[in-house]
């Protein structure tokens, strides 16, 4: 018999990978339930729709420690070594910022989770961000993957 749930009608399957909405674009979530399973559909729609609703909190956090990267990005634009039409402001960097995963370590009211934040075009130049947030939502940027 095949594992699998049904969440916000989108299949998880086997190991409990499906696609969920974050940050308006289709998203690999990941699922590891170290809980029972009843309670599962609702807790990760619990956390989907927190991570919709703060964007700006997730990447005020990353932004704190990485606001460097714009102007790396200049520099390379201007050297050549990153094709770009003209140099980026921080509000163009953060528009590229979008959730690659998300990984969901459900744990009851312990849930905790995690992400990976992209760049489009790759202005973290091929890394991930990696970024936690815990139980009671406190955001932590973790670093760099890739």
């Amino acid at each position: 018999m095949e594992n699998k749930i049904l969440i916000d009608n989108s299949e998880f399957r086997l190991e409990y990978i499906g696609e969920l909405t974050v940050w308006k674009k289709t998203t690999k979530i990941f699922l590891n339930i170290q809980d029972n399973k009843e309670d599962v559909s609702d807790i990760v729609i619990e956390k989907i729709n927190w991570l919709n609703d703060n964007k700006d909190k997730i990447i005020d956090i990353f932004m704190e420690e990485n606001g460097h990267y714009v102007d790396v990005i200049n520099e390379m634009i201007e050297s050549g070594d990153f094709k770009a039409d003209k140099r980026i402001s921080e509000k163009e960097f953060v528009r590229s910022l979008f959730v690659n995963n998300v990984t969901i370590y459900v744990k009851g009211s312990e849930t905790d989770f995690c992400l990976d934040l992209e760049a489009e075009p790759d202005y973290l130049l091929g890394h991930l961000a990696y970024m936690e947030i815990d139980s009671e939502y406190e955001v932590e940027f973790c670093g760099m993957n890739g």
